[in-house]
């Protein structure tokens, strides 16, 4: 009996099985290093379609539903949770001379929102919408201009965090949709 009980536990160790997969980058120098991904228990899959407004990457997990947190030092970084996001890591070093300042209209929203700076910028603009969890929801990079437009139709009510990088600059803002 004992001998069928550690042949069980065996299998089932088996079965949970340990998945590693790389990918990452130095800030400084931008050479690529590799990020160790594990997991330990967690089902689920992904699956990325192509539509006529452009890809969509649709994945569901067994458990939590986002990322949790990101830990950096040293170069290195660590994000806890089942699902990572399958963008770089992107950092920006910001002080009150390196905000980008601008304002969102309509705030709530339903479907549009505009999003217009001070000052235009000669460099590209790169927006990052996260849900109230972290998880990445929307991204784009838009070319150099004062204003811009994004069309949140498809997003459910709820609040969401707005980011905008362009030439070492950063800017912040809470969005909520009706």
């Amino acid at each position: 009996m004992k001998i069928k009980t550690i042949n069980i536990l065996g299998f089932l160790m088996l079965a949970l099985g340990v998945v590693c997969s790389a990918g990452g980058q130095d800030t400084a120098g931008q050479k690529t290093y590799k990020i160790i991904r594990s997991s330990l228990g967690s089902g689920g899959s992904s699956k990325t379609f192509a539509t006529s407004k452009g890809q969509y990457k649709v994945s569901q997990s067994i458990g939590q539903s986002s990322v949790i947190g990101t830990y950096s030092r040293s170069g290195y970084y660590l994000r806890q949770g089942y699902q990572q996001p399958s963008s770089k890591i992107r950092i920006a070093k910001t002080s009150d001379e390196n905000n980008l300042l601008a304002t969102v209209l309509p705030n709530p929203f339903n479907h549009k929102i505009s999003v217009s700076f001070s000052e235009k910028t000669d460099a590209p603009i790169s927006v990052l919408i996260y849900d109230i969890s972290g998880k990445l929801i929307y991204t784009k990079d838009f070319s150099p201009s004062k204003n811009i437009q994004i069309d949140l139709g498809h997003v459910s009510m709820g609040s969401y965090l707005l980011k905008a990088f362009s030439n070492g600059k950063a800017f912040n803002a809470k969005l909520i949709k009706q």
